[in-house]
Protein backbone atom coordinates (compact mmCIF):
# COMPACT_ATOMS: atom_id res chain seq x y z
CA UNK A 1 0.00 0.00 0.00
CA UNK A 2 1.36 3.88 -0.97
CA UNK A 3 2.71 5.39 1.58
CA UNK A 4 0.48 9.02 2.57
CA UNK A 5 4.10 10.73 1.18
CA UNK A 6 3.64 8.78 -2.38
CA UNK A 7 -0.27 9.51 -2.19
CA UNK A 8 0.32 13.24 -2.15
CA UNK A 9 2.35 13.44 -4.93
CA UNK A 10 0.36 10.88 -6.86
CA UNK A 11 -2.38 13.56 -6.40
CA UNK A 12 -0.29 16.57 -7.19
CA UNK A 13 0.99 14.86 -10.27
CA UNK A 14 -3.06 14.51 -11.35
CA UNK A 15 -4.19 17.95 -10.04
CA UNK A 16 -1.14 19.65 -12.02
CA UNK A 17 -1.80 17.22 -15.14
CA UNK A 18 -5.30 18.47 -15.43
CA UNK A 19 -4.38 21.97 -14.32
CA UNK A 20 -1.91 21.52 -17.76
CA UNK A 21 -4.93 20.37 -19.82
CA UNK A 22 -7.77 22.36 -18.76
CA UNK A 23 -5.17 25.41 -19.55
CA UNK A 24 -4.47 23.61 -23.59
CA UNK A 25 -8.35 22.95 -23.97
CA UNK A 26 -9.21 26.66 -23.34
CA UNK A 27 -6.69 27.87 -25.28
CA UNK A 28 -7.92 25.45 -28.40
CA UNK A 29 -10.39 26.74 -31.08
CA UNK A 30 -13.52 24.49 -31.10
CA UNK A 31 -12.34 21.88 -33.43
CA UNK A 32 -9.31 20.67 -31.56
CA UNK A 33 -11.55 20.90 -28.38
CA UNK A 34 -13.21 17.94 -29.28
CA UNK A 35 -9.96 16.22 -30.57
CA UNK A 36 -8.00 16.92 -27.45
CA UNK A 37 -11.00 15.02 -25.36
CA UNK A 38 -10.66 12.16 -27.24
CA UNK A 39 -7.16 11.87 -26.65
CA UNK A 40 -7.51 11.13 -22.98
CA UNK A 41 -9.05 8.79 -20.31
CA UNK A 42 -9.99 9.72 -17.51
CA UNK A 43 -8.96 6.13 -15.95
CA UNK A 44 -7.13 6.05 -12.56
CA UNK A 45 -3.64 6.51 -13.91
CA UNK A 46 -3.74 10.13 -14.93
CA UNK A 47 -0.08 10.97 -15.15
CA UNK A 48 1.39 14.45 -16.02
CA UNK A 49 4.53 14.32 -18.45
CA UNK A 50 7.65 15.01 -16.66
CA UNK A 51 6.32 18.41 -15.74
CA UNK A 52 5.42 16.90 -11.58
CA UNK A 53 9.03 15.39 -11.79
CA UNK A 54 10.55 18.60 -13.01
CA UNK A 55 8.67 20.41 -10.41
CA UNK A 56 9.46 18.47 -7.37
CA UNK A 57 13.27 18.00 -8.64
CA UNK A 58 14.00 21.77 -9.14
CA UNK A 59 12.27 22.61 -6.09
CA UNK A 60 13.88 20.39 -3.58
CA UNK A 61 17.66 20.61 -5.04
CA UNK A 62 17.21 24.62 -5.76
CA UNK A 63 15.41 26.44 -3.15
CA UNK A 64 13.59 29.55 -3.73
CA UNK A 65 16.41 32.42 -2.73
CA UNK A 66 14.58 35.09 -0.19
CA UNK A 67 15.30 37.44 -3.28
CA UNK A 68 12.47 35.20 -4.83
CA UNK A 69 9.64 37.33 -2.49
CA UNK A 70 9.95 40.05 -4.19
CA UNK A 71 10.12 39.34 -7.63
CA UNK A 72 7.53 37.31 -9.79
CA UNK A 73 5.61 36.55 -12.57
CA UNK A 74 1.69 38.05 -12.39
CA UNK A 75 -0.58 37.53 -15.43
CA UNK A 76 -1.20 41.08 -17.60
CA UNK A 77 -4.56 42.12 -18.86
CA UNK A 78 -3.48 40.67 -22.31
CA UNK A 79 -3.27 37.16 -20.38
CA UNK A 80 0.39 37.21 -20.54
CA UNK A 81 2.89 36.54 -17.83
CA UNK A 82 4.94 39.38 -16.98
CA UNK A 83 7.81 40.21 -15.18
CA UNK A 84 7.81 42.46 -11.68
CA UNK A 85 10.24 43.37 -9.34
CA UNK A 86 10.24 44.31 -5.64
CA UNK A 87 9.19 48.18 -6.71
CA UNK A 88 6.62 47.50 -9.55
CA UNK A 89 3.84 49.86 -9.17
CA UNK A 90 2.07 46.55 -9.43
CA UNK A 91 3.13 45.68 -6.20
CA UNK A 92 3.67 48.53 -4.59
CA UNK A 93 -0.19 48.26 -2.99
CA UNK A 94 0.02 45.32 -2.13
CA UNK A 95 2.40 43.99 0.69
CA UNK A 96 3.10 41.21 -0.48
CA UNK A 97 3.82 39.24 -3.47
CA UNK A 98 1.35 37.50 -5.53
CA UNK A 99 2.83 34.54 -4.95
CA UNK A 100 1.43 31.95 -7.92
CA UNK A 101 -1.05 34.20 -8.89
CA UNK A 102 -0.72 33.05 -12.90
CA UNK A 103 -4.27 30.99 -13.19
CA UNK A 104 -3.69 27.99 -14.88
CA UNK A 105 -5.80 29.22 -17.70
CA UNK A 106 -3.48 32.36 -18.95
CA UNK A 107 -0.46 30.41 -18.09
CA UNK A 108 0.09 28.32 -21.43
CA UNK A 109 -0.16 32.06 -23.50
CA UNK A 110 2.85 34.39 -21.59
CA UNK A 111 5.60 32.21 -23.61
CA UNK A 112 3.37 31.27 -26.81
CA UNK A 113 0.94 32.31 -29.03
CA UNK A 114 -1.85 29.18 -29.93
CA UNK A 115 -4.35 28.71 -32.36
CA UNK A 116 -5.20 30.70 -35.50
CA UNK A 117 -4.20 34.11 -34.72
CA UNK A 118 -0.56 32.77 -34.38
CA UNK A 119 -0.56 31.59 -38.33
CA UNK A 120 0.21 34.40 -40.50
CA UNK A 121 0.49 32.58 -43.77
CA UNK A 122 -1.88 35.15 -45.62
CA UNK A 123 0.77 38.01 -44.62
CA UNK A 124 3.27 35.42 -46.13
CA UNK A 125 1.58 35.13 -49.61
CA UNK A 126 0.83 39.03 -49.78
CA UNK A 127 4.60 39.14 -49.83
CA UNK A 128 4.59 36.52 -52.52
CA UNK A 129 5.88 33.72 -50.07
CA UNK A 130 4.66 30.05 -49.39
CA UNK A 131 5.86 28.89 -46.58
CA UNK A 132 5.52 25.09 -47.93
CA UNK A 133 7.92 26.76 -50.59
CA UNK A 134 11.36 24.82 -51.08
CA UNK A 135 13.07 27.91 -51.09
CA UNK A 136 11.73 28.10 -47.56
CA UNK A 137 13.66 24.49 -47.32
CA UNK A 138 16.92 26.23 -48.68
CA UNK A 139 16.70 29.15 -46.25
CA UNK A 140 16.18 27.12 -43.66
CA UNK A 141 19.31 24.78 -44.45
CA UNK A 142 21.74 28.13 -45.44
CA UNK A 143 20.62 29.34 -42.18
CA UNK A 144 22.04 26.92 -39.91
CA UNK A 145 24.70 25.59 -41.87
CA UNK A 146 26.55 29.01 -41.87
CA UNK A 147 24.83 31.59 -39.18
CA UNK A 148 23.76 29.40 -36.82
CA UNK A 149 26.58 29.39 -34.49
CA UNK A 150 26.34 33.47 -33.95
CA UNK A 151 22.44 33.18 -33.26
CA UNK A 152 22.15 30.23 -29.98
CA UNK A 153 19.38 32.60 -28.46
CA UNK A 154 17.21 29.54 -31.07
CA UNK A 155 17.42 26.12 -30.04
CA UNK A 156 17.56 24.75 -33.29
CA UNK A 157 16.27 21.33 -32.63
CA UNK A 158 12.81 22.36 -30.92
CA UNK A 159 12.07 24.86 -34.00
CA UNK A 160 12.89 22.20 -36.34
CA UNK A 161 10.39 19.97 -34.13
CA UNK A 162 7.62 21.97 -34.22
CA UNK A 163 8.85 23.04 -37.95
CA UNK A 164 8.09 19.86 -39.53
CA UNK A 165 5.50 18.66 -36.89
CA UNK A 166 2.64 20.69 -35.13
CA UNK A 167 3.25 24.38 -36.15
CA UNK A 168 -0.14 25.39 -34.21
CA UNK A 169 0.35 24.62 -31.14
CA UNK A 170 4.41 24.31 -31.22
CA UNK A 171 6.41 26.48 -28.43
CA UNK A 172 9.30 27.58 -30.66
CA UNK A 173 7.95 28.21 -34.34
CA UNK A 174 6.10 30.85 -35.30
CA UNK A 175 5.60 32.46 -39.03
CA UNK A 176 7.13 35.61 -38.13
CA UNK A 177 9.95 33.42 -36.54
CA UNK A 178 10.49 31.24 -39.54
CA UNK A 179 10.33 34.34 -42.07
CA UNK A 180 12.98 36.44 -40.34
CA UNK A 181 15.32 32.97 -39.88
CA UNK A 182 14.74 32.86 -43.98
CA UNK A 183 15.55 36.43 -44.87
CA UNK A 184 19.10 35.95 -43.04
CA UNK A 185 19.29 32.50 -44.35
CA UNK A 186 18.96 33.76 -48.19
CA UNK A 187 21.04 35.77 -47.71
CA UNK A 188 23.68 32.83 -47.51
CA UNK A 189 22.34 31.29 -50.39
CA UNK A 190 24.93 30.65 -54.14
CA UNK A 191 21.91 31.60 -55.96
CA UNK A 192 21.20 35.44 -56.90
CA UNK A 193 17.38 34.65 -56.76
CA UNK A 194 16.90 33.48 -53.67
CA UNK A 195 19.51 36.24 -52.39
CA UNK A 196 17.04 38.80 -54.06
CA UNK A 197 13.79 37.31 -52.12
CA UNK A 198 15.63 38.22 -48.82
CA UNK A 199 13.97 40.92 -48.68
CA UNK A 200 10.34 39.95 -48.98
CA UNK A 201 10.85 37.57 -46.00
CA UNK A 202 12.12 39.89 -43.81
CA UNK A 203 9.25 42.38 -44.78
CA UNK A 204 6.70 39.85 -44.27
CA UNK A 205 8.52 39.16 -40.96
CA UNK A 206 8.61 42.31 -40.07
CA UNK A 207 4.96 42.94 -41.11
CA UNK A 208 4.12 40.53 -38.41
CA UNK A 209 5.84 41.53 -35.49
CA UNK A 210 5.10 44.84 -36.27
CA UNK A 211 1.57 44.68 -35.62
CA UNK A 212 1.16 41.25 -33.73
CA UNK A 213 4.32 41.08 -31.84
CA UNK A 214 3.86 43.69 -28.85
CA UNK A 215 0.40 42.13 -27.81
CA UNK A 216 1.53 39.19 -26.06
CA UNK A 217 4.83 38.79 -25.14
CA UNK A 218 6.33 35.20 -26.30
CA UNK A 219 9.55 33.30 -26.90
CA UNK A 220 9.09 33.22 -30.93
CA UNK A 221 8.67 37.47 -30.43
CA UNK A 222 11.59 37.90 -28.88
CA UNK A 223 13.88 35.77 -31.25
CA UNK A 224 11.93 37.25 -34.23
CA UNK A 225 12.73 40.53 -33.39
CA UNK A 226 16.19 39.65 -32.72
CA UNK A 227 17.12 38.17 -36.09
CA UNK A 228 15.32 41.32 -37.23
CA UNK A 229 18.09 43.07 -35.82
CA UNK A 230 21.11 41.43 -36.82
CA UNK A 231 19.69 41.27 -40.83
CA UNK A 232 18.63 45.29 -40.25
CA UNK A 233 22.77 46.19 -39.03
CA UNK A 234 24.17 43.76 -41.59
CA UNK A 235 22.78 45.85 -44.66
CA UNK A 236 23.79 48.92 -43.08
CA UNK A 237 20.52 50.26 -41.02
CA UNK A 238 22.38 50.60 -37.93
CA UNK A 239 19.40 52.80 -35.94
CA UNK A 240 16.95 50.18 -37.56
CA UNK A 241 18.66 47.07 -35.88
CA UNK A 242 19.68 48.91 -32.85
CA UNK A 243 16.03 49.23 -32.33
CA UNK A 244 14.75 45.80 -32.95
CA UNK A 245 17.63 44.51 -30.60
CA UNK A 246 15.90 46.73 -27.91
CA UNK A 247 12.92 45.51 -28.14
CA UNK A 248 13.76 42.02 -28.30
CA UNK A 249 16.21 42.21 -24.80
CA UNK A 250 13.24 44.69 -23.34
CA UNK A 251 10.63 41.80 -23.65
CA UNK A 252 13.11 39.31 -22.70
CA UNK A 253 13.09 41.44 -19.36
CA UNK A 254 9.55 41.39 -19.50
CA UNK A 255 9.14 37.76 -19.44
CA UNK A 256 11.53 37.26 -16.85
CA UNK A 257 14.82 35.45 -18.91
CA UNK A 258 16.95 37.42 -16.26
CA UNK A 259 16.37 34.73 -13.39
CA UNK A 260 16.84 31.19 -14.05
CA UNK A 261 13.66 29.84 -15.08
CA UNK A 262 13.44 26.86 -12.34
CA UNK A 263 11.86 29.80 -10.80
CA UNK A 264 9.22 30.22 -12.42
CA UNK A 265 8.35 26.58 -12.88
CA UNK A 266 5.34 27.06 -10.47
CA UNK A 267 4.28 29.83 -12.28
CA UNK A 268 4.90 29.20 -16.12
CA UNK A 269 3.10 25.90 -17.74
CA UNK A 270 5.10 26.16 -20.77
CA UNK A 271 8.00 24.85 -18.56
CA UNK A 272 6.93 21.36 -18.62
CA UNK A 273 10.20 19.57 -19.04
CA UNK A 274 14.20 19.89 -18.17
CA UNK A 275 14.27 20.48 -22.27
CA UNK A 276 12.16 24.05 -21.62
CA UNK A 277 14.12 24.64 -18.93
CA UNK A 278 17.95 25.15 -20.74
CA UNK A 279 16.36 26.18 -23.75
CA UNK A 280 15.06 29.48 -21.87
CA UNK A 281 18.58 29.47 -20.58
CA UNK A 282 20.04 29.11 -23.99
CA UNK A 283 18.00 32.07 -25.21
CA UNK A 284 19.31 34.49 -22.57
CA UNK A 285 22.40 33.66 -22.71
CA UNK A 286 22.37 33.94 -26.98
CA UNK A 287 20.59 37.35 -26.05
CA UNK A 288 23.29 37.91 -23.81
CA UNK A 289 26.21 37.34 -26.21
CA UNK A 290 24.05 39.09 -29.26
CA UNK A 291 23.84 42.34 -26.81
CA UNK A 292 27.59 42.40 -26.58
CA UNK A 293 28.34 41.80 -30.41
CA UNK A 294 25.79 44.49 -31.19
CA UNK A 295 27.46 46.92 -28.82
CA UNK A 296 30.45 45.87 -30.32
CA UNK A 297 29.73 46.68 -33.92
CA UNK A 298 28.55 50.23 -33.04
CA UNK A 299 30.49 51.36 -29.65
CA UNK A 300 27.28 51.58 -27.69
CA UNK A 301 26.80 51.04 -24.10
CA UNK A 302 25.46 47.38 -23.12
CA UNK A 303 21.78 46.76 -22.17
CA UNK A 304 22.42 43.39 -20.55
CA UNK A 305 24.80 43.43 -17.93
CA UNK A 306 26.05 39.84 -16.30
CA UNK A 307 25.93 40.79 -12.86
CA UNK A 308 22.27 41.15 -13.27
CA UNK A 309 21.15 37.85 -14.74
CA UNK A 310 20.74 34.81 -12.29
CA UNK A 311 20.61 32.30 -15.50
CA UNK A 312 22.46 28.83 -15.25
CA UNK A 313 25.18 28.38 -18.06
CA UNK A 314 23.89 25.90 -20.38
CA UNK A 315 24.40 22.89 -21.28
CA UNK A 316 24.13 20.66 -24.20
CA UNK A 317 21.01 18.76 -25.48
CA UNK A 318 21.99 15.81 -27.44
CA UNK A 319 21.83 15.85 -30.97
CA UNK A 320 19.90 13.65 -32.54
CA UNK A 321 20.83 11.44 -35.63
CA UNK A 322 18.39 13.56 -38.00
CA UNK A 323 19.76 16.20 -36.94
CA UNK A 324 23.27 15.74 -38.81
CA UNK A 325 22.15 17.49 -42.45
CA UNK A 326 21.56 20.53 -40.11
CA UNK A 327 24.75 21.14 -38.49
CA UNK A 328 26.89 24.32 -39.06
CA UNK A 329 29.65 24.22 -41.23
CA UNK A 330 32.73 22.85 -39.46
CA UNK A 331 30.73 20.74 -37.08
CA UNK A 332 29.10 18.51 -39.38
CA UNK A 333 31.98 16.89 -40.19
CA UNK A 334 31.81 16.13 -36.24
CA UNK A 335 31.51 12.46 -35.74
CA UNK A 336 30.97 11.70 -31.89
CA UNK A 337 27.88 9.58 -32.12
CA UNK A 338 24.98 9.80 -30.45
CA UNK A 339 24.79 11.57 -26.87
CA UNK A 340 28.35 12.70 -27.26
CA UNK A 341 29.34 16.26 -26.60
CA UNK A 342 30.40 18.39 -29.70
CA UNK A 343 31.93 21.28 -30.44
CA UNK A 344 29.34 23.39 -30.76
CA UNK A 345 28.36 24.30 -26.85
CA UNK A 346 31.65 24.84 -25.39
CA UNK A 347 32.35 27.29 -28.08
CA UNK A 348 28.96 29.05 -27.39
CA UNK A 349 30.16 29.02 -23.68
CA UNK A 350 33.57 30.56 -24.74
CA UNK A 351 31.30 33.47 -26.88
CA UNK A 352 29.69 33.70 -23.09
CA UNK A 353 33.05 34.79 -21.57
CA UNK A 354 34.41 36.66 -24.20
CA UNK A 355 30.93 38.71 -24.11
CA UNK A 356 31.67 39.42 -20.52
CA UNK A 357 35.06 40.97 -21.45
CA UNK A 358 33.60 42.68 -24.22
CA UNK A 359 31.10 43.48 -21.38
CA UNK A 360 33.83 44.99 -18.82
CA UNK A 361 35.52 46.73 -21.74
CA UNK A 362 32.48 49.06 -22.93
CA UNK A 363 31.23 49.60 -19.52
CA UNK A 364 34.75 50.57 -17.74
CA UNK A 365 36.97 51.59 -20.55
CA UNK A 366 34.79 53.25 -22.76
CA UNK A 367 32.25 54.43 -20.80
CA UNK A 368 31.39 57.98 -21.07
CA UNK A 369 32.10 58.73 -17.67
CA UNK A 370 34.46 56.42 -16.77
CA UNK A 371 36.82 58.16 -14.53
CA UNK A 372 39.90 55.89 -15.60
CA UNK A 373 43.06 57.75 -16.37
CA UNK A 374 47.20 57.07 -15.45
CA UNK A 375 47.98 54.26 -14.33
CA UNK A 376 44.01 52.97 -13.43
CA UNK A 377 43.93 53.18 -17.24
CA UNK A 378 46.59 50.83 -18.07
CA UNK A 379 45.93 48.45 -15.16
CA UNK A 380 42.49 47.68 -16.55
CA UNK A 381 43.64 47.52 -20.08
CA UNK A 382 46.38 44.62 -18.79
CA UNK A 383 43.64 43.03 -17.07
CA UNK A 384 41.22 42.57 -19.63
CA UNK A 385 43.87 41.81 -22.28
CA UNK A 386 45.08 38.99 -19.89
CA UNK A 387 41.46 37.52 -19.84
CA UNK A 388 40.93 37.58 -23.42
CA UNK A 389 42.71 34.30 -25.82
CA UNK A 390 42.64 33.24 -29.58
CA UNK A 391 39.81 33.47 -32.35
CA UNK A 392 38.40 36.01 -34.45
CA UNK A 393 36.02 37.44 -32.03
CA UNK A 394 39.60 37.86 -29.80
CA UNK A 395 41.20 39.28 -32.38
CA UNK A 396 38.75 42.21 -33.00
CA UNK A 397 38.31 43.14 -29.54
CA UNK A 398 41.21 43.03 -29.09
CA UNK A 399 42.24 45.31 -31.66
CA UNK A 400 39.05 47.40 -30.37
CA UNK A 401 40.95 47.51 -27.19
CA UNK A 402 44.29 48.88 -27.92
CA UNK A 403 43.72 50.31 -30.38
CA UNK A 404 43.21 54.32 -29.20
CA UNK A 405 46.25 53.80 -27.21
CA UNK A 406 48.23 52.92 -30.15
CA UNK A 407 47.31 55.72 -32.46
CA UNK A 408 47.63 58.17 -29.02
CA UNK A 409 50.79 60.62 -29.16
CA UNK A 410 52.46 59.17 -26.01
CA UNK A 411 55.82 58.12 -26.56
CA UNK A 412 56.22 55.20 -24.59
CA UNK A 413 56.85 51.68 -24.21
CA UNK A 414 52.97 51.28 -23.43
CA UNK A 415 52.15 52.40 -26.71
CA UNK A 416 54.91 50.43 -28.67
CA UNK A 417 53.26 47.66 -27.24
CA UNK A 418 49.50 48.96 -27.78
CA UNK A 419 50.70 48.55 -31.48
CA UNK A 420 52.25 45.46 -31.50
CA UNK A 421 48.63 43.86 -29.87
CA UNK A 422 47.18 45.31 -32.84
CA UNK A 423 49.66 44.26 -35.53
CA UNK A 424 49.31 41.05 -34.50
CA UNK A 425 45.97 40.25 -34.21
CA UNK A 426 45.89 42.10 -37.24
CA UNK A 427 47.50 39.79 -38.94
CA UNK A 428 46.04 36.75 -37.28
CA UNK A 429 42.54 37.99 -38.44
CA UNK A 430 43.81 37.89 -42.26
CA UNK A 431 45.12 34.31 -41.62
CA UNK A 432 41.66 33.59 -40.22
CA UNK A 433 40.03 34.92 -43.33
CA UNK A 434 42.24 33.45 -45.51
CA UNK A 435 41.58 29.57 -43.96
CA UNK A 436 38.17 30.64 -44.23
CA UNK A 437 38.09 32.33 -47.62
CA UNK A 438 39.95 28.89 -48.72
CA UNK A 439 37.60 26.26 -47.25
CA UNK A 440 34.03 28.30 -47.92
CA UNK A 441 34.06 31.03 -49.60
CA UNK A 442 33.59 34.28 -48.56
CA UNK A 443 29.69 34.34 -50.15
CA UNK A 444 28.39 32.64 -46.31
CA UNK A 445 30.54 34.96 -44.09
CA UNK A 446 28.85 35.78 -40.23
CA UNK A 447 28.39 39.34 -39.55
CA UNK A 448 31.51 39.22 -37.10
CA UNK A 449 33.53 39.06 -39.93
CA UNK A 450 33.21 42.21 -41.22
CA UNK A 451 33.83 43.73 -37.78
CA UNK A 452 36.96 41.49 -37.37
CA UNK A 453 38.52 42.93 -41.00
CA UNK A 454 37.39 46.12 -40.38
CA UNK A 455 39.74 46.51 -37.77
CA UNK A 456 42.15 44.80 -39.01
CA UNK A 457 42.29 46.87 -42.24
CA UNK A 458 42.43 49.85 -40.50
CA UNK A 459 45.58 48.20 -38.15
CA UNK A 460 47.43 46.92 -41.39
CA UNK A 461 47.00 50.35 -43.21
CA UNK A 462 48.61 52.38 -40.18
CA UNK A 463 51.19 49.96 -38.78
CA UNK A 464 51.26 46.87 -41.18
CA UNK A 465 52.07 46.18 -45.20
CA UNK A 466 49.63 48.11 -47.73
CA UNK A 467 49.57 44.58 -49.54
CA UNK A 468 48.09 42.97 -46.55
CA UNK A 469 45.48 46.08 -46.09
CA UNK A 470 44.92 45.75 -49.76
CA UNK A 471 43.64 42.04 -49.64
CA UNK A 472 41.66 42.57 -46.56
CA UNK A 473 39.79 45.54 -48.54
CA UNK A 474 39.32 43.11 -51.38
CA UNK A 475 37.59 40.81 -48.89
CA UNK A 476 34.98 43.21 -48.29
CA UNK A 477 34.39 43.59 -51.42
CA UNK A 478 33.62 39.34 -51.88
CA UNK A 479 31.96 39.75 -48.51
CA UNK A 480 29.01 42.43 -49.79
CA UNK A 481 27.38 39.39 -51.69
CA UNK A 482 25.67 38.94 -48.52
CA UNK A 483 26.22 41.93 -46.43
CA UNK A 484 25.79 45.34 -47.50
CA UNK A 485 27.46 46.42 -44.43
CA UNK A 486 30.95 45.53 -46.19
CA UNK A 487 30.06 47.61 -48.93
CA UNK A 488 29.26 50.66 -46.92
CA UNK A 489 32.53 49.74 -44.35
CA UNK A 490 34.65 49.35 -47.80
CA UNK A 491 33.36 52.88 -49.28
CA UNK A 492 34.47 54.64 -46.06
CA UNK A 493 37.86 52.84 -46.18
CA UNK A 494 37.88 54.15 -49.24
CA UNK A 495 37.27 57.90 -48.67
CA UNK A 496 39.48 57.82 -45.51
CA UNK A 497 42.43 56.82 -47.37
CA UNK A 498 41.34 59.34 -50.11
Amino acid sequence: MPSEPAKKISLENRVAWLESFIGKLQAAPSPERDILLKTVSFGDHLSTPERASVLSVSEEQNPEPSRGSSENLQVDLEGSLIYHGATSIYRAHLGVPAQGSASPSHELSANYVVGPDSNFEHVAEHFGISLYDELVDDALMQFFKWQYPHFMFIYREAFLRDHFGDRVRGKYWSSALLLSICALGTLMSPEKRHRDASEQFFSAAESILIVSGFTKPSIVTVQGFLCLAFYEIGRGNLSKGWGFSGIAFRMAQDMGFQRDPKHWVSHDASLATEEDLEIRRRIFWGCYTSDKLISLILGRSVYLFYDDAEVETTNRLPDFPEMKPWLPAGFSDYDGGFGVVNPLIPCFKEQIRLSNIIEKMLSKLFSTKSSLEGIGRQSCLDSLNFELCSCLLFHSVRIALNFEQAVSHDISALKDNARKDCLSSAEDIAHIVRKYRSQYGLGHSPLMMIYGVMQAVRTLSLFGTSEEAQYLLHVLDECSSAWTLAHQARDRLARVEG
